[in-house]
């Protein structure tokens, strides 16, 4: 293990020398640039930060996923088949034989058996994806049981909408370990946490972590006992570039790949380059600001509707993002299940002093905003705080970097979080949990976003719970479309955008696929 370590480090140096004597990135090494400051741990158990997440599922593999094309497709990875009991209750799993771990042991459903009861007993704040199906740290390890190597049986609390389990258990956070090695890595019953923490990898995708440093870069190695079709490049190199203008440098002199996060004004620029290509994707992502209604303004409903009549939302879609985000102001995204084009608000000064008269506020007033020092969100803020500032809210904006933001989010010490919500998987409970569930309504009992911001969703919360145990779709449907209209007009979430994704690779990079929430992109087929 010391010898592949210090392997790995020689081969780090030697990527970024190569890049930068010739010029061009080595054949056999996908160099891609990205924000990975945020980047707080890499076991897939625990996982949550955009790049931990891009990272992590590159080397883990979940029990079912899906056609990134039609998500409503199920597609067994390391399971093969499976049955659903009559009350809906009862998942029995078939695993896949063929598959096998980077350490050339077989995956057999011991292994599933104990990741699943891992996520809840490691109560990660991940672990509500897996959690809201009823399993706690007292009850999980008699709900989730191999009956022998090939068979996993699931007990859920509830019966749900039939594809809801296997989309949790696509998500990121349902990457199975290898138990055998993370079991002999435990340290005072952490699960083995402190070891997947880091440098070590236990994983059965194609590829095998190698060198993580925090804020700096994540190396990634071919698996060479990968059960599925090789890799086409034997490394993959995450940079931590932030800048925008920077990564595009990087990428037009040859030095990386793919540049994930550029701005619009940097693909203008690399538009007639024939040494560059652009790759199209969907996306879930939305980006929103999230009110803290502790806050003595913000706890007035009136001043929340009127700071949705602030936001200039075409203008930035027109001037800042040009061609990579469009309105949209609902919590569900364009392409899931319930999906509305409702958008209700506009730019209007007139009607936010309107609002804010009714609701008893004259004169200005200021609110601090948590903003992540990378674009879009630094060019977004500055847009906001002038078009709030015309209505007499004044925007202290508190840039900061990827975990700072984080952190403030999470620990709600904030007035105003800039952010960005990636769905877990693509079925619309995923945002319904997270901004229109109280925890008292969650069968785990987990925090939503609703309650980070201190906000009592009242009906909603129950409703969007009665949503996702609907089993016809149709009416399903209906209920995520009435639940939208009243979220978007009382909660303390102004929804501005979806994501249009649009990365930037070498021409030479063939084969990306690019999924619709943050756990779909995948590089194992990528080639140069």
């Amino acid at each position: 293990m010391r010898f592949l370590k210090a392997m790995a480090g020689a081969m780090f140096g030697a990527a970024l020398a190569v890049s930068i004597a010739f010029a061009e990135t080595p054949a056999n090494t996908l160099i891609v640039a990205d924000a990975i400051d945020d980047v707080m741990t890499l076991d897939p158990n625990e996982v949550g930060e955009v790049g931990g997440v891009l990272a992590s599922t590159q080397i883990y593999q979940s029990l079912v996923s899906f056609d990134v094309n039609d998500p409503t497709r199920i597609i067994g990875v390391l399971a093969e088949s499976w049955t659903i009991s009559p009350d809906g209750r009862t998942f029995t799993f078939k695993m896949n034989p063929a598959a096998r771990f980077a350490s050339g042991n077989p995956v057999t459903a011991w292994d599933a058996e104990y990741s699943l009861r891992r996520v809840v007993h490691l109560k990660s704040r991940s672990a509500f994806i897996i959690g809201q199906f009823g399993f706690s740290p007292e009850n999980v390890d008699d709900r989730i049981k191999a009956l022998d190597d090939q068979t996993l049986i699931i007990e859920i609390a509830d019966t749900y909408a039939p594809s809801f389990l296997f989309y949790c258990l696509s998500s990121y956070i349902g990457g199975i370990v290898d138990s055998k090695i993370v079991k002999a890595n435990e340290v005072d019953g952490d699960f083995g946490n402190g070891w997947l923490k880091a440098d070590n990898s236990a994983g059965s995708g194609p590829f095998a972590l190698s060198k993580w440093q925090p804020r700096q870069s994540i190396l990634l190695k071919r698996n060479d006992n990968y059960w599925g079709t090789a890799p086409k490049v034997d490394s993959i190199l995450i940079r931590h570039v932030a800048e925008s203008a920077v990564q595009r440098q990087l990428l037009e002199a040859g030095e990386i790949d793919i540049a994930n996060r550029l701005g619009p004004d940097d693909f203008d620029t690399i538009a007639n380059n024939p040494k560059l290509a652009v790759v199209n994707g969907r996306s879930g992502n939305i980006y929103y600001m999230g009110l803290n209604v502790r806050n003595q303004y913000l706890a007035n409903p009136k001043v929340v509707e009127a700071m949705k009549y602030m936001i200039d939302y075409q203008g930035m879609v027109d001037t800042v993002s040009r061609g990579m985000m469009e309105v949209h102001q609902t919590l569900v995204p364009k392409g899931f299940l319930g999906a509305i084009d409702y958008r209700p608000f506009s730019f209007d000064v007139a009607k936010a002093r309107e609002l804010l008269a009714e609701g008893g506020v004259s004169g200005e007033f200021s609110l601090d905003m948590v903003v992540w020092d990378t674009l879009p969100y630094t060019e977004f803020a500055k847009a906001i705080q002038a078009s709030m500032a015309k209505a007499g809210v004044k925007l202290n904006l508190q840039i900061v970097g990827g975990r700072e933001w984080l952190d403030r989010y999470r620990n709600h010490d904030l007035d105003i979080w800039l952010g960005l919500w990636g769905p877990d998987y693509p079925d619309p409970h995923s945002n319904a949990k997270a901004f229109a569930v109280n925890k008292q309504d969650a069968p785990d009992g987990s925090e939503g976003i609703t309650d980070r911001f201190g906000w009592n969703a009242g009906a909603l919360s129950p409703e969007a719970m009665a949503a996702v145990r609907e089993q016809d779709t149709t009416t399903r449907k209906g209920m995520y479309e009435a639940i939208q209209k009243v979220h978007s007009r009382v909660s303390p979430f102004i929804f501005m955008f979806q994501e249009v994704r649009k990365v930037a690779v070498n021409a030479r990079v063939k084969g990306l696929v690019m999924g619709m929430t943050l756990s779909d992109d995948r590089y194992s087929a990528v080639s140069k």
